[in-house]
């Protein structure tokens, strides 16, 4: 039995480690379309950008896979795998966790393009928002798959897809308040009220329920992928 769950994880891990360099190659041909267009343009603006909002969506997946190898530590170590560091993490993680799909609102940017870079920048910034997205998908059914075993199966997911519609919300609070996860520490008083006065802005709902909407549907359809790939082990 013991070895049947080790074989389990270990063709799990293989399947992650595959997810992973899937990204990495995205990630990757991006990066050298931005360089490519700077090169040619003489213009890094795309570059900067678009690096560094693919940087803020990998942050939460980053957040997430040093939790999942605590929680798999954590009997050797348990402090490392323990509830408090497990929900600090997690609160790092959703505050991040709206920069994954908030890249699919650069394709904005389009509209400022002059017509012969238009087909380039346009397959470029969809792209960065494809890989963003995969990110945050990624993060959320690890996170499903860590919080299953304290939660049960309905409770985590009522808190997985609410975290989808809380991603709406931040990506509206990114995109038209123009402020940043890093905020939460820097301004927590002004972002608050921010967040208190937003419902007085219709968009701000509608763009949360639009987009938590598209986010639920992908994010069910990406778990029905992955479902298989979940080891006995950590469920």
């Amino acid at each position: 039995m013991k070895a049947n769950r080790l074989s389990m994880l270990q063709r799990y891990l293989r399947r992650s480690n595959r997810g992973l360099t899937a990204l990495t190659g995205l990630t990757l041909a991006g990066i050298g379309l931005t360089i490519a267009r700077g090169l040619i343009t003489d213009n890094w603006w795309f570059f900067i950008m678009l690096t560094w909002n693919l940087f803020l969506a990998w942050f939460p997946l980053g957040v997430v896979l040093v939790l999942r190898d605590l929680r798999a530590a954590a009997a050797e170590r348990p402090l490392f795998g323990s509830t408090e560091v497990l929900l600090a993490g997690l609160t790092v993680w959703l505050a991040f966790l709206p920069n994954a799909p908030y890249i699919i609102t650069d394709l904005f940017h389009i509209q400022h393009v002059p017509m012969p870079l238009l087909w380039f920048d346009t397959m470029t910034i969809f792209l960065f928002a494809m890989t963003g997205l995969l990110c945050g998908l990624y993060s959320v059914l690890l996170v499903h798959r860590l919080l299953r075993p304290l939660l049960g199966t309905t409770q985590t997911w009522i808190v997985t897809l609410s975290c989808q519609f809380l991603s709406g919300f931040g990506i509206y609070l990114g995109r038209f308040g123009r402020w940043n996860s890093w905020n939460v520490l820097s301004s927590p008083v002004d972002l608050l009220q921010a967040i208190v006065h937003a419902y007085r802005d219709h968009l701000s709902i509608k763009l949360t329920l639009a987009y938590g909407f598209v986010l639920v549907v992908l994010y069910v359809a990406f778990w029905w992928h992955n479902e298989q790939d979940e080891p006995v082990l950590i469920r």
